[in-house]
């Protein structure tokens, strides 16, 4: 059973959204959507999962966005978890992955790597930033299987357009 209604510190965010004239969706695993022409298939949270009474990462949307012949994985602030549900859900290939949690430790396994096979990843993360994402350990597993990596640390703003046949990054360099 799905559960629907934040609750926590989430649900006075909603409450005061709804306040404003905001419509609010919860999106939990298996919901599906089409927008703008793409397709939406969310991942994670869990549908059994109370949004807002565990970590906030734990709350985070993961999810995949098609559009015809391209897809992406978009992961949040995912962490192990998430990511192992996302594994054993195996949603196919994404030519691209939004690292989860900013290269953190607690994510981008082996495992997802090789399930999803992405040809590009970003990880947006902030230079010089306390908690030293991305971890070399994330860096290298990408390394590892051959994915592209794009740093907003290094790089910049990085935007990836899908055309429906390949993903195509632009670079707004920083320096």
């Amino acid at each position: 059973m799905s559960i629907d209604k934040p609750v926590g510190e989430l649900a006075a965010i909603v409450a005061q959204a709804q306040r404003a004239g905001m419509k609010v969706a919860v999106k939990k695993e298996g919901d599906q959507f089409d927008y703008g022409g793409a397709h939406f298939h969310m991942l994670a949270p869990g549908r059994d999962q109370i949004t807002g009474s565990m970590r906030p990462n734990d709350d985070c949307l993961v999810f995949t966005a098609t559009f015809r012949g391209t897809t992406a994985l978009l992961e949040g602030d995912a962490e192990r978890p998430a990511e192992r549900r996302v594994v054993e859900q195996r949603p196919g290939e994404a030519m691209l992955l939004k690292v989860a949690h900013h290269g953190s430790a607690s994510g981008t396994s082996a495992d997802l790597l090789a399930t999803v096979h992405p040809r590009y990843a970003v990880i947006s993360v902030g230079a010089r930033n306390v908690y030293g994402h991305p971890r070399r350990e994330v860096l290298e597993r990408l390394q590892q299987a051959g994915v592209k990596t794009y740093r907003t640390d290094e790089e910049g703003a990085v935007s990836f357009y899908l055309d429906g046949k390949s993903v195509i990054p632009d670079v707004a360099l920083i320096h």
